[in-house]
C-alpha cells in the first residue's frame, strides 16, 4: 500500500542561514570575476566515460553507451599498481584510466595500459570526473580536501573544508561541497569558498538539475539557486540508523537504509517528489544498487553467501544469482557484471554468460575490487593490486 511520509519542516536556523547573504559575501561577489567554467545542471557522462565509482551523478552503476564483452573475454592489458589499492577509485574518461591507490593517483592509456603520469597522495582519495575536470576527494573526520585537476593531471586548485566530505556536485560555475550538516560553495575557476551554509546534504545524487540527499531516516531534495541550495522538500521514511546515497532512475529514488548492529538493510523506493512507493527488506547490509533498464539490481558487498537480486520496479523478484566478493554489480548493453569470480549475466534472465577468475593462466585466481565499463572494454581492479582491461 502506498503511503506518503509527512513533510518535515526545516528549522528556523536552517532556513535563515540558507537564505541570508552577508555583506562580506556580497562584497566578495562583486570583487570576484564571474566563473568561466559552467557545467550544465543536467550533465551526464558521455560515450567512453565511467565518471565515478557509481558511474555518474545519478549513482546508477549503469552505462548506456558501452558495449563490453558478452562472450568470454581475454586480458588485453594488465598494469601492476605496485602499492595497495585500498579503497581507491577507478574512473575512465578522455581515453585515460584514472585510479587511486592508498598512496598514488595513476593515469593509464585506456588503449594499452601505458602509464601516462602519476602523483603521490598525502592520504587516500576518491575520484570524480565532471565535464573535462578530474576531482580528487580526500576525506577526513575533521578536515577534508578537494583537488581539481585537468585531464592531463595538472592541478588547477585545491580547497580544504573543516568537516568530513560527503559529496560533490558542480553546476553553472559553482562546486557544492557537502559535509555532514553543512555545505560550502566554491568558485569553479579558483576553488575560492563563496558561501557556507548549514543544511543536511549528506550522500548526494542528482538528475535533471535536482539534488537529492539521504541521511538516517530523512530524504530531501534541493535545487541550486546560483551560489546556494534551496530545499524543495524533505520527508521522513522508516526509522534507520544510517542511509546511503540515493540511486535515481525512471523518476524513482532507491535509498539504502542500514540497521546496525543487525546485518540487515531496507531499500526505500520513492518518487522524485518524495512519495514512498514501497520498501524492500534484505537479510544483509552493505549493498550496491544498480539501476538497469529492466529494473534495479541489489548486490551484497560485505556479506558472503548472499544472493544478488534482480527486481521489478515494484520490488518483486525477477531472478537471483549466487555471487560473492566486494565489487558491486554494474550493467551495460544488457549485461550484468558482478562478484568474484567475475561473472557476466544476462540482465533480463540472469543466465550466466561467462566467469573469469582474475589470474593469468597457471596463476591462482584473485578477487576483483572495482569495475568500470567504457566503449567495448570492461576494466577491473583486482585484490592483488592490478588493473586489467578485458576485451573480446
Amino acid at each position: 500500500m502506498r503511503r506518503r511520509p509527512f513533510l518535515v519542516a526545516a528549522s528556523a536556523t536552517t532556513v535563515g542561514l540558507a537564505g541570508c547573504t552577508s555583506a562580506q559575501e556580497r562584497l566578495g561577489d562583486v570583487r570576484r570575476s564571474a566563473p568561466e567554467r559552467r557545467v550544465e545542471a543536467d550533465w551526464q557522462p558521455g560515450p567512453g566515460t565511467w565518471a565515478e565509482d557509481d558511474y555518474g551523478p545519478a549513482n546508477r552503476r549503469y552505462n548506456p553507451h558501452a558495449t563490453p564483452p558478452r562472450t568470454e573475454p581475454e586480458i588485453d592489458w594488465r598494469y601492476d599498481l605496485e602499492d595497495p589499492l585500498g579503497d581507491g577509485s577507478l574512473v575512465v574518461a578522455n581515453g585515460t584510466v584514472y585510479v587511486t591507490t592508498q598512496d598514488r593517483l595513476v593515469a593509464l592509456d585506456a588503449a594499452d595500459g601505458t602509464r601516462q603520469w602519476d602523483y603521490d597522495l598525502d592520504s587516500a582519495a576518491r575520484l570524480k570526473y565532471v565535464d573535462g575536470r578530474l576531482y580528487q576527494l580526500h576525506w577526513g573526520l575533521q578536515e577534508s580536501t578537494l583537488v581539481a585537476r585537468s585531464p592531463t593531471g595538472d592541478e588547477q586548485w585545491r580547497a580544504t573544508v573543516p568537516d568530513q566530505l560527503t559529496g560533490v556536485h558542480e553546476q553553472r560555475g559553482y562546486v557544492f561541497v557537502a559535509g555532514r550538516n553543512r555545505y560550502w560553495t566554491l568558485h569553479a575557476d579558483t576553488g575560492d569558498i563563496v558561501r557556507e551554509r548549514e543544511l543536511w546534504v549528506r550522500n548526494l545524487a542528482s538528475a535533471n538539475g535536482i539534488l537529492y540527499a539521504a541521511f538516517s531516516d530523512l530524504l530531501a531534495s534541493y535545487e541550486a539557486d546560483g551560489r546556494t541550495l534551496t530545499e524543495r522538500w524533505r520527508v521522513q521514511t522508516k526509522p534507520a540508523a544510517e542511509a546511503g546515497p540515493p540511486t535515481i532512475a525512471d523518476e524513482q529514488l532507491y535509498v539504502p537504509q542500514y540497521h546496525p548492529p543487525a546485518d540487515a538493510a531496507t531499500i526505500i523506493v520513492s518518487t522524485v517528489d518524495g512519495e514512498t512507493q514501497h520498501s524492500i527488506e534484505l537479510e544483509y547490509g552493505s549493498v550496491a544498487i544498480t539501476a538497469a533498464e529492466s529494473g534495479p539490481i541489489v548486490s551484497p558487498v560485505a556479506t558472503s553467501g548472499a544472493a544478488l537480486l534482480a527486481l521489478e520496479p515494484d520490488g518483486s523478484r525477477r531472478w537471483s544469482a549466487e555471487v560473492s566478493g566486494a565489487a558491486g554489480a554494474i550493467v551495460a548493453d544488457g549485461t550484468v557484471y558482478a562478484g568474484y569470480p567475475l561473472t557476466a549475466m544476462d540482465a533480463d534472465s540472469g543466465d550466466r554468460l561467462w566467469e573469469w577468475g582474475g589470474g593469468r593462466d597457471g596463476d591462482d585466481a584473485v578477487g576483483t575490487a572495482r569495475f568500470a565499463v567504457a566503449d567495448s572494454t570492461l576494466y577491473a581492479s583486482t585484490a592483488d593490486n592490478h588493473i586489467v582491461a578485458l576485451r573480446e
